[in-house]
């Protein structure tokens, strides 16, 4: 698997291309959006608008596109699912900072050969931060190496495993060079002892610290695959003394980056608000800069916005559990704390596809622990069966031995199909070698979406856009044609794109008179504006109607209808026989 990042300005390119480009190919071969968190996918305009509407938190910024494609090893195309490249992205975008922003993942089918997907995210934080992007070449490196050892995928040639030790190391020796290597990475961030420990856990490394008879720790040992090494056999900076000495190091190197980062805080703090006090004094100076439409509806925007606050506010708290069920599995990511959250989750529809994840993970995991039940944790009763019966090594013995070569010898190739036995337990061995799967997922990928809503000025122009008017319709009680008149009115209008509500009173005589409000907009298609205005006349001309509308609206939707007329008549006319046309 490999990756390549790019940082840009614009991100209706982007989305267009990697979201609609592909659109007049076959259905089997389109993009398809795997996760859309902060953004709508239904469409690349809506999904470059989500966008755009996030960078707005920090407009300064000039380069707020990044856009990165991961591209697999086609020796994995064979195990590649959709669901399996979505939990390798999701890796990515966690382990290079991305998962508090917006982001959307798509998938491209079009190369067969090359399986691949791009990850656009935005580089303003939903905070309003920046996503840092220096040393991405290094961090992306990283990030994919350990991927494909979280996921097994095919690693690239520069990452295999035969690279990755000098072939000559063999034994002891290179059991010794990989403690040097893991001392090596974990000594490089780890602020104490137990940090540092855990570290080495997770390699499968053990450490033991000797004491004098006074009770001072006077040294360390280190042992992987059962080879113990001293410390300071390993190293000056692995004895006792030099990994407290850097220990020390780097707890005084975080504690001044926490300094220097609390500093920096302050000082934004500091003039973020000396900035925001310049503009409302320049502001109050100048007086208000909004155009006049969007003065005249500031008001009912305010009412708009505090609407769509009271409507997304339920999205927003179901939201903030999705976040809690992911921060309890962070800190109890075991197959307990997964049945926690299923509990809590049960009874929730919309939670189906959370549940079907942590199912995914309890069973993978069931599979990982029988695969080592079914090598690792037969290995002390191969031990003693490999030593052989009375009369010295047999069949049994024989099979037991060759079995744990698969235990011992890590890159030992496969046995052939002629013995299935053995071929199983290799593969178990093989797979149990790997750390269990991972626990957990990211709580944006299961977010209900909220309502989006408009800015001021598309507010403004949509309300200004806005035509009411009112119709009276008289059904007088003896009239048995006039009966229902009303509703089939109603109907038309609705039919042509208006909005339409009724209330119907009625008179001293008993007859009915019933009230349609009808409310249209010019920025609807040109033909519902035609036909809505076509019925509207027609009522202004029929007994028993009453339209009630304003005469500068009346003029307005009638104007084009008024221009067609006279465009058809004068093209109908013809030249007159008494012109000097030429014609006689």
């Amino acid at each position: 698997m490999i990756s390549r990042t790019s940082i840009g300005r614009s991100f209706g390119g982007v989305v267009r291309y990697q979201f609609a480009g592909r659109k007049e190919q076959p259905s089997d071969k389109q993009a398809e959006v795997l996760a859309a968190v902060g953004v709508r996918a239904d469409s690349a305009a809506h999904m470059s608008a989500d966008f755009n509407r996030g960078r707005q938190l920090n407009p300064n910024l000039g380069h707020a596109v990044w856009h990165t494609s991961l591209s697999f090893n086609p020796d994995d195309a064979a195990t590649l699912d959709s669901a399996k490249m979505l939990a390798v992205a999701e890796g990515y975008v966690q382990k290079m900072g991305l998962d508090k922003t917006q982001y959307a993942i798509i998938r491209h089918h079009d190369q067969p050969d090359n399986q691949h997907l791009h990850i656009i995210a935005n580089r303003v934080g939903d905070d309003g931060q920046t996503v840092k992007d220096g040393q991405n070449f290094y961090r992306s490196k990283q990030a994919l190496k350990e991927l494909i050892q979280e996921h097994g995928l095919t690693p690239p040639r520069g990452l295999r495993a035969d690279k990755q030790h000098p072939a000559q190391l063999q034994g002891a020796e290179l059991t010794k060079h990989e403690l040097r290597q893991a001392l090596h990475q974990a000594l490089a961030t780890a602020p104490d002892r137990p940090a540092l420990l855990v570290a080495l856990q997770a390699q499968q490394i053990s450490a033991r610290e000797f004491a004098n008879k006074s009770g001072e720790v006077t040294g360390i040992s280190f042992e992987k695959d059962g080879t113990v090494f001293k410390g300071s056999q390993l190293g000056r900076g692995y004895s006792l003394a030099g990994i407290t000495q850097q220990l020390a190091a780097n707890q005084a190197a975080q504690q001044a980056a926490q300094e220097q980062a609390a500093r920096h805080r302050q000082e934004a703090g500091q003039l973020a608000q000396r900035q925001e006090a310049e503009q409302q004094a320049a502001q109050a100076a100048k007086g208000p800069e909004l155009p006049a439409v969007e003065r005249k509806w500031q008001a009912d925007y305010r009412a708009y916005t505090a609407e769509l606050a009271q409507r997304n506010a339920p999205i927003q708290a179901r939201n903030k559990i999705i976040d809690s069920y992911s921060a309890y599995l962070q800190q109890h990511p075991n197959e307990a704390g997964i049945a926690v959250v299923v509990q809590a989750m049960k009874g929730d529809p919309r939670t189906a596809a959370l549940k079907a994840e942590l199912d995914r993970q309890v069973a993978a995991r069931a599979t990982h622990a029988k695969q080592w039940a079914d090598s690792y944790g037969q290995q002390a009763a191969l031990e003693k069966q490999a030593e052989g019966g009375f009369f010295g090594k047999n069949a049994a013995s024989r099979e037991a031995e060759e079995k744990l070569k698969f235990l011992t010898e890590k890159d030992r190739p496969l046995p052939g199909l002629l013995a299935p036995a053995l071929l199983e337990f290799a593969r178990a061995a093989k797979a149990a070698d790997r750390p269990a799967p991972a626990v957990g997922f990211a709580a944006r990928a299961y977010y209900q979406p909220e309502h989006a809503g408009l800015s001021l000025t598309e507010y403004a122009a949509k309300r200004e856009a806005e035509r009411r008017l009112v119709v009276r319709v008289h059904e007088p009680v003896g009239e048995s044609q006039a009966a229902g008149r009303a509703a089939a009115l109603q109907r038309s209008l609705t039919s042509k794109g208006a909005t339409v509500s009724a209330r119907a009173t009625v008179d001293a005589q008993g007859n009915r008179v019933i009230e349609l409000a009808v409310q249209y907009s010019v920025q609807q298609p040109r033909h519902e504006l035609k036909d809505i205005g076509v019925t509207l006349d027609w009522a202004a001309d029929r007994k028993g109607y009453e339209v009630q509308e304003r005469a500068a609206d009346r003029a307005q939707r009638q104007a084009p209808g008024q221009r067609e007329a006279q465009q058809a008549k004068s093209r109908t006319q013809g030249p007159r026989r008494d012109q000097s046309t030429g014609i006689a």
